[in-house]
């Protein structure tokens, strides 16, 4: 509440319509939340715990993506210095403009690739949502976590659901755990840190990637960026067609880049002018940089956005492997941009499993496009 003892009101949505909202309170009607759907589990399970913490100095959030439990921490300790971390930049600015939308200034937002780089912490709250992390990102973040933690300080874990596979590595991480809180929808752990691990796991992996007729590349991965440990048939394919396709002085675009598979090829392979990756992930930015030094290139360009890049015309080659989620809306962005950017005569490819509507799409906004067949996918060009 507030110092006039009234709810405290805290909007993470734009939406006016009432119909539209939903509007929820905690921790005894002191907090109110105005959101589009509601919160996770996972993040009202911190909220919960929030009130129950002894002074800490420095808290840390991981995975929260909408800045509440910043801003309710905040209110409940003034003092306390608050991190909120995020894999994605997309997840940091939407903190950013709540915590600003909502007056709070003094939280700090990071988009790193890991946990702990700056700081070690009192306290760290760890939300996992089923289906949130492939099993070796949830290794690695509680490997993290662990490091990010001064000796005897806390985390708590606050799962969708009760995972027995998460508590398994959270006691071979920590030694041990307390249930701290269960219901029907969610589960929370408590874990604290005794010593420093005597053993640090290296969750990086290297693979090949051939073409037939073309230089190996070399690719390191890591476990949060697409696709860990192999290389996906669709990133496959449209590297296939686009090296084939490349032509000397080429300046290439390479959107949503991952670890740098597609542009990396084409550098690799042919005498481009230029090469731009980009990408909305701190780690596909870390893991693109240490694939440029792996394999020698020297023109390349890293750009770390979750809204493309605002040259317009700078391109002749633009490449994409967009993500299925979002109900097109990535994909929708990435045509947007590779039409905005391409030179005249500049292409552009995109590959989808199923590839109607980014023909369609591709089409309406270039004036034309073709599919290329391709193991199972189909690569859609247009011409700027």
């Amino acid at each position: 509440m507030d110092s006039k003892g009234r709810e405290l009101i805290i909007c993470i949505t734009d939406r006016d319509n009432q119909t539209l909202i939903k509007e929820e309170s905690f921790l005894s009607n002191q907090y109110k939340i105005i959101s589009r759907s509601g919160l996770n589990v996972t993040e009202i399970q911190i909220i919960e715990i929030l009130k129950e913490l002894s002074i800490p100095a420095r808290i840390s959030f991981l995975e929260n993506r909408t800045g509440v439990c910043g801003i309710i921490a905040r209110h409940l300790y003034p003092e306390a210095e608050i991190t909120m971390h995020c894999m994605d930049l997309y997840y940091a600015n939407k903190i950013r403009r709540n915590l600003s939308k909502n007056g709070v200034s003094s939280v700090t937002v990071r988009c790193e690739p890991y946990v702990g780089q700056k700081d070690v912490f009192d306290v760290i709250f760890l939300q996992l949502s089923k289906g949130g992390v492939t099993k070796e990102l949830a290794l690695d973040f509680i490997q993290q976590v662990h490091q990010a933690l001064q000796t005897g300080g806390k985390c708590f874990f606050s799962l969708e659901g009760n995972d027995p596979w998460i508590q398994k590595q959270v006691k071979k991480v920590f030694g041990g755990f307390s249930v701290y809180s269960q219901t029907k929808t969610g589960y929370c752990i408590v874990t604290k840190k005794k010593e420093r691990l005597k053993r640090v796991r290296n969750f990086q992996a290297e693979c090949a990637m051939t073409i037939f007729g073309k230089k190996t590349v070399r690719l390191l991965t890591i476990p949060g960026v697409f696709s860990h440990r192999e290389i996906d048939q669709g990133t496959l394919a449209l590297a296939e067609v686009a090296v084939v396709e490349s032509q000397k002085d080429d300046a290439v675009l390479d959107m949503g880049c991952g670890c740098g598979a597609i542009g990396m090829s084409i550098a690799v392979n042919q005498d481009v002018s230029r090469v731009c990756f980009v990408d909305s992930n701190s780690r596909a930015f870390y893991i693109t940089e240490k694939n440029c030094q792996l394999n020698g290139l020297e023109r390349y360009e890293l750009v770390m956005s979750d809204t493309g890049i605002k040259e317009e015309g700078g391109f002749t080659l633009f490449t994409g492997n967009p993500p299925y989620f979002s109900h097109y809306k990535i994909s929708e962005l990435f045509i947007s941009i590779a039409y905005r950017a391409l030179k005249p005569q500049g292409r552009a490819y995109l590959v989808a499993k199923t590839a109607t509507w980014h023909y369609k799409f591709m089409k309406n906004v270039f004036g034309n496009a073709e599919v290329i067949n391709r193991r199972g996918y189909e690569i859609i060009k247009s011409v700027r």
